[in-house]
């Protein structure tokens, strides 16, 4: 994906005044798909997050080492090609960035690798003076030589399982990373961009150790490192011990740590990946778990257990339904067809029955809480008549066995483990079997599911979420509905709409909020009736915890940072 002819105009001042203050902060997410929702509640508002804290036993177990119960696999540990949220979080506790977010705040800049930085009064030109002294966990010295071999390697690799290079893209190109010493390095911009800082957070921008890479496969253009894939090593606070692919983690504390090990931190993590609800639940009441991914419809199950902690707070992360616009099942390329099968999807049963009340209605590309939210309205509502209506007006009409499309099969994937999505997948089996339309539901695991959206066309309609890179309407909407050509079409959906996309590249460049607003109207304007998403919910976080972990915030730029917690 290739962002380079993109204007790159976006003023820091109106960049400040776009960011908002999440009350639960910024996954990198992201992400990027994100395979576990962080869950929802009634449409959030900027209200403090709740906790609910029922006494308990406070005998603590394994207490050097956090242990997590979850859904899914990491897809991939590069960070030059890593964009889903699992993989994000080990890459985020191996390796270090530039800069970070601290706790839930998503507005102020803190210092990791880069002790302090600049910008010239063009915005052109970035300065970052290096933290000295600091260790890769190999014991090799964090130079600036490794800046620039990490952001270049983004570029020249391309990340061509994931896409994810477009987020330095925006401002980079090869080269743009100079060198001025062993540590200072300077970014030269093209054209000054005002979301430099909020991308250098995200987990593609963390360095590497350029004599490690170079060891073990080196940078080849277009191409897969398929040694960094599974044996990241890092400048963080932990180190990978062992990835048993579809059963588990471990992370150890790197002793080369330059934060160091004093105070309250853990020595080891494991996280577990458990496709049963009831394990994880059990897990987490019995304290063999720390933290359990708790799908909504078990809220009401685990809410109010002696020793379990439960907290609510607002959400970025959003869910939708993606199409396939270039599947050989040809219809899949006719509007018509997909604002039937918008109208197909039960929107009001997900929420209330599926989410159970954990989740608001979400109009098109843009969260509510961002700027420009209010350019968007709801036009699609669960209406089985008027889909039959349009599939018979444009000729998709039943044939003599009752089936329309002549009884070719709609194929609906999502990834084992997520029981909301498995129910909305049901659910909209059921709804199309109405219309006469036979469709599959499929569960893939995670890595598998994300090489099927990311690398086929073979699919119809797949569930997809969405935790910010950077707290923007552009790192939503642009990856959403803007084409591969222009570096949008994270899922590969092959739509593609060249007013659209005009539009979306002049809303990158505007400085004024407002004519911004109007270009996102437009656009929305012209997906939202040449679909290529059925938008479902935006959620509301919902945390599990036991009482005797300590140090746990939400941010959804950076969702788990293990460093930060402790138990007692």
């Amino acid at each position: 994906m290739n962002k380079k002819d993109i204007g790159r105009t976006l003023a820091l001042l109106i960049i400040a005044a776009m960011v908002f203050a999440f009350v639960s902060g910024c996954i990198g997410g992201g992400e990027k798909e994100t395979e576990t929702p962080a869950a929802t509640t009634a449409a959030p508002t900027t209200a403090a997050p709740t906790t609910e804290k029922p006494a308990g036993p406070t005998k603590v177990k394994n207490p050097d080492t956090i242990v997590k119960y979850t859904i899914g696999d990491a897809r991939s540990l590069d960070p030059a090609d890593a964009y889903d949220t699992f993989s994000c979080e080990i890459i985020n506790n191996v390796y270090d960035r530039l800069v970070t977010y601290h706790g839930a705040d998503t507005t102020t800049f803190y210092p990791q690798l880069a002790t302090d930085w600049s910008v010239s009064d063009d915005g052109k030109t970035w300065t970052f003076h290096l933290r000295k002294g600091v260790k890769f966990s190999n014991g090799n010295d964090f130079t600036a030589d490794d800046v620039v071999y990490s952001f270049d390697r983004v570029l020249i690799m391309d990340s061509p399982e994931s896409g994810v290079a477009w987020i330095l893209d925006q401002f980079l190109d090869v080269g743009d990373t100079v060198k001025v010493d062993d540590y200072t390095v300077e970014l030269h911009l093209k054209e000054p961009y005002g979301a430099v800082l909020p991308c250098l957070v995200f987990s593609v921008a963390s360095i590497v150790d350029k004599e490690y890479v170079e060891a073990h496969g080196g940078v080849q253009a277009d191409t897969t490192n398929e040694w960094m894939k599974e044996h990241p090593m890092g400048t963080g606070p932990y180190m990978l011990d062992h990835w048993t692919r579809k059963t588990e983690f471990k992370l150890v504390k790197n002793p080369n740590y330059w934060g160091g090990w004093e105070g309250k931190h853990v020595s080891n993590v494991i996280i577990k990946m458990v496709d049963e609800a009831s394990t994880r639940i059990l897990a987490l009441k019995n304290g063999d778990a720390d933290f359990a991914y708790i799908p909504t419809a078990n809220i009401e199950d685990v809410k109010g257990t002696p020793g379990i902690r439960f907290s609510t707070g607002d959400s970025p992360n959003v869910v939708m339904m993606q199409f396939q616009t270039k599947s050989s099942n040809k219809f899949m390329a006719d509007p018509v067809v997909r604002q039937a099968f918008c109208y197909a999807f039960d929107y009001d049963t997900a929420i209330k029955d599926i989410y159970n009340g954990w989740a608001f209605r979400l109009p098109g590309s843009i969260p509510k809480g961002f700027p420009c939210y209010d350019t968007q309205s709801i036009v699609y509502n669960f209406d089985l008549d008027k889909a039959a209506q349009l599939l018979d007006q444009a000729g998709y009409t039943k044939n003599e066995d009752g089936y329309r499309f002549d009884g070719a099969t709609v194929r609906i994937y999502y990834n084992a483990g997520n029981e909301e999505r498995a129910k909305m997948a049901q659910m909209m089996q059921n709804n199309l079997s109405k219309l006469g339309i036979i469709s599959q539901v499929i569960a893939e695991n995670w890595p598998q599911f994300l090489d099927r959206i990311y690398s086929t066309t073979d699919w119809d309609m797949t569930f997809c979420g969405w935790a910010p890179d950077y707290i923007d309407p552009d790192d939503y909407i642009f990856p959403f509905i803007g084409s591969a050509d222009i570096g949008g079409d994270v899922w590969n959906s092959g739509w593609a709409n060249a007013q659209v996309d005009d539009l979306l590249t002049k809303a990158k460049k505007e400085v004024d909020i407002n004519k911004r607003c109007e270009y996102y109207k437009q656009a929305w304007e012209i997906n939202i009736h040449d679909p290529n998403l059925i938008f479902i919910a935006q959620h509301i976080n919902t945390h599990f915890e036991r009482e005797w972990v300590h140090g746990y915030v939400y941010n959804p730029c950076i969702l788990w940072y293990y460093y930060n917690y402790y138990k007692e």
